[in-house]
């Protein structure tokens, strides 16, 4: 016989520790930072295509590539290759200190 349902690990998530603002908001950076880097990849990959066709180029290297150039755009974001995630971060404690949970100076 199974047991019933319960509620048990649902309300386990509700008593999970939130990460603080300042870890929220350097999460938030590290994505934007991902975000510009596929833009830039992005990019870049059009000026290439735009210039002419390799002798392997197909639909399917391309959507590889285009797949390995989001994990790769991800990966650096959240490494802070370009310091962006950092001074975006820098910048909303200095202007937000609220959102940090820290009082207005």
């Amino acid at each position: 016989m199974t047991a019933p349902v319960t509620s048990a690990p649902i309300a386990a998530l509700d008593k999970a520790p939130q990460p603080s603002p300042r870890a929220q908001i350097e999460k938030a950076a590290q994505q934007f930072e991902g975000l510009f880097m596929s833009m830039m990849l992005k990019s870049m990959r059009g000026a290439q295509d735009a210039l002419g066709t390799g002798l392997f180029d197909s639909a399917a290297t391309r959507q590889f590539r285009d797949m390995q150039d989001d994990k790769l755009a991800v990966e650096l974001g959240s490494r802070g290759t370009l310091g962006i995630a950092k001074a975006m971060a820098d910048f909303i404690e200095r202007t937000r200190p609220d959102l940090v949970g820290e009082e207005p100076k």
